[in-house]
C-alpha cells in the first residue's frame, strides 16, 4: 500500500502549505519590526527581541527538516554523512539564535563583550555546513576524492585570504574602531563563508545537474547578503551613507535573514518528501528517483 494512503494531504500540498506559512511569517516579521504593535503591551526587552524570537521558528524548522533528511539514509551510506553534517550545522545555528536572545537579556543595560558564546555557535555551524559541502564534493567526484579534497581546501584557503584582505582594509579605514584585529576578522568571515559555501553549492548544481540536492545550501547566499549588511553596520559603515540608504539596507537584512532559513528549510523538506515517498511525493519524475545516491 502506498505511503500516501496514510495521509489526507499530499507531500506536495504540505510543501505548499509550508511555503505559504513561511511567506506569512516573513510578512509578520516585517510588520512587527516596523509597526512595533506590542510596544505598549510587552516589556521593552521583549518588544525589541520579538523579531529574533520569531526567526527561531524557521531556524528550528530547517534544522528539523535537515534531521529528517539525514534519517532517510543508513549510517553506512555516503549521503548520511552529508546530511548529518548539514543538520548538525543548522542545530548549532539554532543554538546561536537562542544564545543571542540570552545575551541580549544579560547585557541589555551594559556593553556586549567582543567575542561571545554566540560566535562559537556560529563558527561551529559554519564548520559543519562546510564539512557537509566537502562530503557532497566527494560524493560528486566519486573516485576522484583527491581532486574534490584539493578543490575544497583551496576554496577554504581563498575564503580565509579574502577575509584577511578585507579585514586589513577595514582596519586601515578605521572601521570597527576599538576592536581587536581577530574580532574584525571573525566579523568579516561570516558573509565571506556564506557566499563561498552558497556559491559552491550553486556551481555544483549547474555543473553536475544535482540542483534538487544542492538547494539547501542556496539559502547561504541570502545569509551572505544579510551578514554583509550587519557587518557593514557593525564596522561603522552606516556613518558614510545616507539615511535612505541605511533604511534600504535594514530592510534587505530584515527580509534576507529569516528568508535564508526558510529557503533552506523548504529545500530540505522537499528532499525529505522525495526520499520518503518517492514518485508518490509528486515532486519528481521517475528518472530522478535515487539521484541523490548516484
Amino acid at each position: 500500500m502506498s505511503k500516501m494512503m496514510n495521509s489526507r494531504i499530499s507531500p506536495l500540498h504540505k510543501l505548499w502549505i509550508a511555503a505559504l506559512a513561511s511567506v506569512i511569517l516573513l510578512i509578520l516579521i516585517v510588520w512587527i519590526y516596523y509597526a512595533e504593535p506590542f510596544i505598549n503591551t510587552l516589556s521593552v526587552f521583549w518588544s525589541s527581541n520579538l523579531v529574533d524570537v520569531l526567526i527561531m521558528i524557521p531556524a528550528i524548522g530547517a534544522a528539523i527538516a535537515g534531521t529528517l533528511v539525514m534519517r532517510q539514509f543508513e549510517k553506512s551510506e555516503t549521503p548520511y554523512r552529508v546530511w548529518q553534517a548539514f543538520a548538525v550545522g543548522l542545530w548549532f545555528w539554532v543554538a546561536g539564535e537562542i544564545s543571542g536572545v540570552v545575551y541580549d537579556a544579560i547585557y541589555w543595560d551594559s556593553i556586549y563583550p567582543d567575542f561571545r558564546l554566540v560566535d562559537i555557535f556560529w563558527l561551529f555551524g559554519y564548520f559543519f555546513l562546510g564539512l557537509s559541502l566537502y562530503y557532497q564534493l566527494r560524493l560528486v567526484y566519486g573516485a576522484q576524492n583527491r581532486k574534490g579534497r584539493r578543490l575544497y581546501l583551496g576554496l577554504v584557503a581563498l575564503a580565509l585570504l579574502i577575509t584577511a584582505g578585507l579585514t586589513n582594509l577595514a582596519d586601515n579605514a578605521g572601521l570597527g574602531e576599538g576592536s581587536a584585529w581577530i574580532i574584525l576578522f571573525i566579523t568579516v568571515l561570516y558573509p565571506v563563508f556564506d557566499l563561498t559555501e552558497g556559491a559552491i553549492a550553486i556551481w555544483l548544481s549547474l555543473l553536475f545537474r544535482r540542483g534538487q540536492w544542492s538547494r539547501p545550501w542556496w539559502g547561504l547566499i541570502l545569509f551572505a547578503l544579510a551578514d554583509s549588511v550587519n557587518t557593514f553596520y557593525w564596522l561603522g559603515g552606516y556613518d558614510f551613507i545616507s539615511i535612505n540608504a541605511q533604511s534600504v539596507l535594514d530592510f534587505i537584512s530584515l527580509v534576507a535573514y529569516p528568508a535564508s532559513y526558510m529557503i533552506a528549510g523548504l529545500a530540505l523538506l522537499s528532499n525529505y518528501f522525495i526520499l520518503h515517498y518517492g514518485e508518490d511525493s509528486g515532486l519528481i519524475k521517475k528518472r530522478e528517483i535515487n539521484q541523490s545516491e548516484k
